[in-house]
């Protein structure tokens, strides 16, 4: 099997659980959907497992709409770096990240310096869209 093979080469391996809500029933699930299958065009990503819930109604989700609607979906799956997990965290929104295997692996540092970079950028378009940051006070300035 395609799976047991890529865990013996020590992929991997992770559970995501994805929750979205909508005004509209239809666009929730066939948003939800839509989601997942762009998540399984991953490269070196392979989606094994997806269990996706009943919806649910809700009273009053937002501000102004008076009835909405809640689902989540279990993905299981296998991916060959680090980076490319990290990568679907910041991508997929999961709202849960479960890593099942390896217990442990060697990181090279091409992947650790992608991953740090790719977390930077991260912090800066929250910080240019007014969403925090980090802030730099010199020490010799007067409260």
């Amino acid at each position: 099997m395609e799976i047991e093979k890529k865990r013996r080469e020590g992929w991997y391996e992770a559970v995501f659980l994805i929750e979205a809500l909508s005004a509209n029933e239809d666009i929730l699930t066939r948003t939800l959907k839509d989601h997942v299958d762009k998540f399984s065009r991953t490269p070196d990503t392979v989606i094994y497992e997806t269990n996706y819930s009943d919806v649910q109604k809700v009273e009053k989700p937002f501000k102004g709409i008076e009835t909405g609607y809640s689902q989540y979906v279990e993905v299981k799956f296998v991916t060959k770096t680090l980076f490319l997990l990290l990568n679907a965290v910041i991508l997929y929104g999961p709202s849960s990240v479960e890593v099942l295997r390896p217990n442990s692996r060697e990181i090279k540092i091409d992947e650790v310096q992608n991953i740090v970079n790719v977390l930077a950028g991260v912090l800066h378009q929250f910080a240019s869209a007014g969403m925090g940051g980090i802030v730099i006070t010199p020490k010799d300035v007067k409260k």
